[in-house]
C-alpha cells in the first residue's frame, strides 16, 4: 500500500501533502518551525543552485516530507537526507524511498566527522531549509562542518538573509554575518513569498548560496582568537570596540591597552562592532596573538 500511495501523492503538492500528513497521523508544529515547500519552481531552483552533477553527493538538513528531496536524486549521486522529526522520516521513507539515505538526527548535536567520514570521501554539497527558531545556531552548526563542504544553499528568513549580506557600515550586520563572511562568500538567490509554504508562515524566505572559502580566509592558527574577538565586539552593540574587547578580555587587556592593541592594528578604538571588516577583525586577531607572544617571552 505504501508503494502505491508513494507513486501517487506529491509533497510539492497542498492537498496531497494533506493527505500524506493525515495518513501518518502527523500535524505541522508552529513552535517548532514546522512549514513545508509546495512550489515545484523553487524547489527545482534550489536544486540547479546546488550546482550538482551525477558525481556529487549532498546533505539536506531539514528534508520534511521529501519536496526537495525527491529532485535532489535525480540530480545528484548522493542524498543524504537528515530529519529530525521521526514522524517525517516516515513519511521520507514513503516519499523518497531508497533513493536517499535518511537520517534521523538533530543538526545542532551532529558530529560531522562520525556522520559524513564513514561515508564517501570528498566534498559534499549542503541544501537547508533552516527552522526560524534555529536558525543562527544551525548555521554555526553548517559552518563546522565547513571543511567537508565546497558550497550551501540555505532557505532562511527574509531579514536574516539581509543581515548576512549587510556590508561593513550597516546598522544590520552581525555577529553572525561576520562568522558567515568569513568562512564563506554569500550571495543571494532571491526572495521566496510565503504563499509557497504550507502551512503559510508570517514572513517571507530568501535563498542564500554560501561558497566555502578555499583557503580558509582566517588560517587556523587564528581562528579561535578572531571568533572570541568578534563574540566581544559584537557583545554590546552600544559599545566602543575599545570598551567592547576590554571587558571580554579582562584582567588581560585594559581598556588603554585594549585601545593601543586597536591603534597598532589601523583601527580606531572609538568605532563600533558592524563598521569593521572581516579582514580588521583577522588584523587584530593576529595582533592580540602576537602580543600574547611578547608577554610569554
Amino acid at each position: 500500500m505504501a508503494e502505491e500511495t508513494s507513486a501517487t501523492l506529491d509533497p510539492l503538492v497542498p492537498a496531497q501533502l494533506r493527505l500524506l500528513f493525515r495518513g501518518h497521523g502527523f500535524r505541522p508544529q508552529r513552535r517548532l518551525g514546522q512549514t513545508f515547500l509546495v512550489d515545484r519552481n523553487i524547489a527545482h531552483k534550489i536544486v540547479r543552485a546546488a550546482r550538482l552533477t551525477p558525481e556529487e553527493q549532498v546533505v539536506e538538513v531539514g528534508a520534511g516530507a521529501g519536496a526537495v528531496t525527491v529532485p535532489l536524486t535525480h540530480a545528484a549521486g548522493r542524498v543524504l537526507a537528515l530529519e529530525v522529526d521521526p514522524r517525517l522520516v516516515a513519511i521520507l521513507r514513503e516519499t523518497v524511498g531508497a533513493a536517499a539515505e535518511i537520517v534521523e538526527g538533530d543538526l545542532l548535536a551532529l558530529n560531522w566527522e562520525e556522520v559524513l567520514s564513514p561515508r564517501r570521501s570528498g566534498s559534499w554539497r549542503v541544501v537547508a531549509n533552516l527552522p526560524y527558531a534555529i536558525t543562527g545556531p544551525a548555521i554555526l552548526k553548517l559552518l563546522e562542518g565547513a571543511g567537508w563542504f565546497s558550497r550551501m544553499v540555505i532557505m532562511v528568513q527574509e531579514e536574516v538573509a539581509q543581515r548576512l549580506l549587510a556590508p561593513p557600515g550597516d546598522r544590520q550586520r552581525g555577529l553572525l554575518t561576520v562568522l558567515v563572511e568569513a568562512a564563506a562568500e554569500a550571495s543571494s538567490l532571491g526572495r521566496v513569498s510565503r504563499t509557497c509554504f504550507f502551512p503559510r508562515p508570517r514572513v517571507d524566505s530568501a535563498m542564500l548560496a554560501l561558497d566555502v572559502r578555499r583557503p580558509e580566509m582566517v588560517p587556523p592558527a587564528f581562528a579561535d582568537c578572531f571568533r572570541k574577538l568578534v563574540r566581544a565586539a559584537f557583545s554590546s552593540r552600544r559599545k566602543t570596540l575599545a570598551n567592547a574587547i576590554s571587558h571580554a578580555y579582562r584582567p588581560e587587556l585594559s581598556k588603554q591597552e585594549a585601545s593601543g592593541l586597536l591603534s597598532q592594528c589601523g583601527l580606531d578604538p572609538s568605532r563600533r562592532a558592524e563598521t569593521v571588516s572581516v579582514e580588521e577583525f583577522l588584523l587584530l586577531a593576529k595582533g592580540l596573538t602576537a602580543k600574547r607572544m611578547d608577554a610569554a617571552q
